[in-house]
């Protein structure tokens, strides 16, 4: 009965995109969410130096938590926005925020002008997320949206590294105002490609009449008093958010604790990258054989295995960079396995809300990697890996258990 139902889902998504505007909407997704990735990663090798630049160490960590908070915040607003109007014309709000906040950044003399700027490109790049989920939820079925997210997830995890490396030589070799200049220069560049390809939509919320804002609550209300969300959406918090708190604290851990240049520090990401990107592969030849559901819970338990390779790694003292290399891409893997499965499995059980449900997906998301993030940026780990067990092990436990109670045990059941 269920295949049945999903093969109906499969034949039916999509029928109000050509193929032709199908091919499109994917590609400028697929530039679209590595994009917002970018925004928040390429800055960091510029962190320790801005906190020269405006006497603050603390006042600059405080943007990336002020950024990802705002990212994360502005997700329902965006989700509503899309609801009541079309992609399109959220695409452009957004892009014009955005490029306001790169520009405020780029000029700013002082801290709280670096703020605004950060926090309002924070605000524009939360609608990359809802624009691109529910997009993406319109035009393809359950297991080619879990296939599609899975490379959407790909080209995403690659920013991690691409964006700092390049934000690196552009802080070695110019400065850190060209950094925004830069980002400023892809924003206008994809605006223009996006108003001549992106075909005019308008997503159906599944409920006759106008929506309004009530209605939109209530909807955002009724998803997360669902525990189908909380099963997918913990998991993918937990080990996603858990990555993007490392890579926000890379230029602490790795250039003022441990003194690895500007430049180079940013190279340690690529094995983590390289680990998730693997993760996504093997979810590709998984969903041939087996179920989203199990893939799920599969890397929710390599992850908890992951955090207790690090606990006996810290009980024998071992610590350095390639430890926390090591544990780190053994954790990407994990969130590899488990990314496109949560997105897929969410997004097609609230189909009928999907840019609603993209939204609140994008805020657990950085909303805790925003948490995360906070805690990273403050941990000391020039001779020890005790703190980086404990971050892990908090994450999974709790990726872990949400996956059991709500994903795996209801899956076994429905297949008795």
């Amino acid at each position: 009965m269920n295949k049945e139902t999903n093969n109906r889902e499969e034949e039916s998504t999509g029928d109000a995109f050509t193929a032709s505007e199908r091919r499109r909407v994917f590609w400028l997704v697929l530039v679209l969410i590595p994009l917002s990735w970018a925004s928040i990663k390429i800055v960091l090798p510029a962190l320790p130096e801005l906190g020269n630049v405006f006497h603050s160490t603390v006042g600059v960590k405080l943007s990336v938590s002020l950024y990802l908070m705002f990212f994360a915040c502005s997700q329902p607003v965006w989700g509503g926005i899309i609801q009541k109007t079309s992609c399109r014309q959220t695409l452009f709000y957004s892009l014009v925020v955005t490029m306001i906040g790169s520009l405020i950044a780029m000029s700013s003399f002082n801290l709280p002008l670096y703020l605004i700027g950060r926090t309002l490109e924070g605000v524009g790049m939360g609608a990359a997320s809802p624009i691109g989920r529910t997009l993406f939820t319109d035009v393809f079925g359950r297991k080619d949206l879990a296939r599609r997210m899975g490379v959407i997830s790909g080209c995403a995890a690659t920013m991690p590294a691409v964006a700092p490396i390049i934000g690196g030589y552009l802080m070695t070799y110019i400065d850190w105002r060209a950094i925004f200049g830069f980002f400023l220069l892809l924003c206008v560049t994809y605006l223009y490609f996006a108003f001549r390809w992106l075909p005019e939509t308008s997503i159906s919320s599944g409920d006759e009449g106008v929506v309004t804002t009530r209605k939109l609550i209530g909807t955002y209300i009724s998803i997360l008093r669902n525990t189908h969300y909380w099963g997918y959406i913990l998991p993918y918090a937990a080990l996603t958010g858990g990555l993007l708190g490392y890579y926000s604290a890379m230029p602490f851990w790795y250039h003022s604790q441990l003194g690895i240049a500007e430049d180079t520090f940013a190279y340690f990401a690529i094995p983590t990258v390289g680990m998730y990107l693997i993760g996504l592969i093997v979810v590709g030849l998984l969903l041939k054989k087996i179920d989203l559901e199990e893939i799920l819970f599969l890397g929710m338990l390599l992850a908890f295995c992951t955090a207790v390779f690090s606990t006996l790694l810290a009980i024998l003292n071992v610590s350095g960079v390639a430890s926390i290399v090591v544990v780190l891409s053994l954790y990407g893997f994990s969130a590899g396995l488990v990314s496109p499965n949560a997105n897929a499995g969410v997004l097609v059980k609230f189909k009928k809300v999907a840019a609603p449900t993209a939204a609140l997906i994008a805020v657990g998301l950085f909303g805790s990697a925003s948490l995360t993030s906070f805690v990273t940026m403050n941990l000391y780990i020039r001779d020890t890996l005790w703190p980086v067990a404990g971050y892990l092990g908090t994450l999974s436990l709790i990726g872990l258990a949400a996956s059991y109670f709500w994903v795996w045990r209801p899956y076994r059941g429905e297949k008795g």
